[in-house]
């Protein structure tokens, strides 16, 4: 059978999305054949080509302009199918109650061209993503990421901090990461091609980790580290999988709902130091096991259209 794989790697400069490929590719690869057309997600479409199912995989791509070649599908491509999509925005603020009036909530209108294209339900990765489409009206399933997926190997054990660098705030960051070398073993690593440079203008001296193209090496560095401190989300959901302890000291978006899930806090970047008080193991056992429910549901609906001969389990690869 033919099907399309909407790749979101090619042209991203988010290492992030090359763990989430990585991990989605080991669950597919035990369910369905290989895929007979990859297409860039960040720049073209499929045409007027027809397949059996499109599938689209998880990153930040159920939001207009975060992957142009998703709003170019239609049904003539065939039946698409989303496993693990996100919706990004703001996080919604709250307001300030004064008497009976809430003030100053602010709340973006969701933009949902591309789900309305996708067949049901939809594979979302997050409880915002999950809530909002519910509510218009867009069936969903509750899939998680796949990259809490990983396998742990207990083999790995280092004695280091990986200092896991987030976008904003730079300058603080290595003041925080220069501060925890003063007791601790650290070590960098940076999640986009062109931070290294920034961090090492800011003031980085320490050893800093760049991805490479080996996927595999760049998540070693999280599944051996005794303490991951990390802004990104895809630095702290390795680090979950792997059983890591864990610091999130990263930005609060609707993505980042998943980890109030997890029961990850935020913590400041300036706060991070004291890393006997934030430090901790996440046990995600229960909530992994309900997203593999759902990633199972999800992946009978593609094999209901003809992809894929015979259902196995999705971690085991075992009829």
């Amino acid at each position: 059978m033919k099907w399309a794989y909407a790749n979101f790697t090619d042209s991203s400069c988010n290492f992030g999305n090359y763990v989430i490929d990585y991990a989605t590719r080991r669950l597919l690869t035990n369910v369905l054949p290989p895929p007979v057309r990859e297409f860039d997600s960040f720049r073209e479409g499929l045409g007027e080509q027809r397949y059996d199912a499109v599938i689209v995989p998880g990153c930040t791509m159920l939001t207009r302009g975060q992957n142009p070649g998703l709003e170019c599908l239609s049904e003539k491509n065939g039946p698409v199918f989303c496993l693990a999509g996100s919706i990004w925005t703001q996080a919604p603020r709250h307001g300030f109650l004064l008497r009976n009036r809430i003030l100053g909530r602010r709340v973006s209108a969701p933009d949902l061209c591309i789900a309305n294209m996708i067949t049901g339900p939809v594979g979302v990765r997050d409880p915002f993503t999950l809530n909002t489409l519910t509510e218009h009206g867009i069936p969903a399933l509750y899939t998680g990421c796949p990259t809490l997926f990983l396998e742990r190997n207990s083999r790995l054990e280092g004695d280091y901090v990986l200092f896991s660098f987030g976008r904003h705030a730079m300058r603080a960051q290595v003041r925080a990461g220069r501060r925890l070398a003063r007791t601790e073993h650290v070590i960098g690593i940076v999640h986009e091609p062109y931070d290294e440079a920034r961090i090492r203008a800011a003031g980085w001296d320490l050893p800093l980790i760049n991805f490479r193209g080996d996927i595999e090496l760049f998540l070693s560095y999280f599944q051996s580290a005794a303490l991951v401190v990390t802004g990104r989300l895809h630095g702290a959901l390795p680090s979950i999988a792997y059983g890591r302890r864990l610091v999130y000291f990263g930005q609060r978006d609707t993505r980042t709902t998943l980890l109030d899930d997890l029961g990850v806090p935020i913590v400041d970047v300036r706060d991070i130091d004291d890393l006997r008080t934030h430090a901790r193991v996440y046990s995600a056992d229960v909530l992994v096991t309900h997203f593999k429910r759902n990633w199972e549901e999800l992946l009978r609906r593609v094999e209901s259209v003809g992809v894929g001969d015979e259902h196995v389990d999705l971690l085991s690869g075992r009829p």
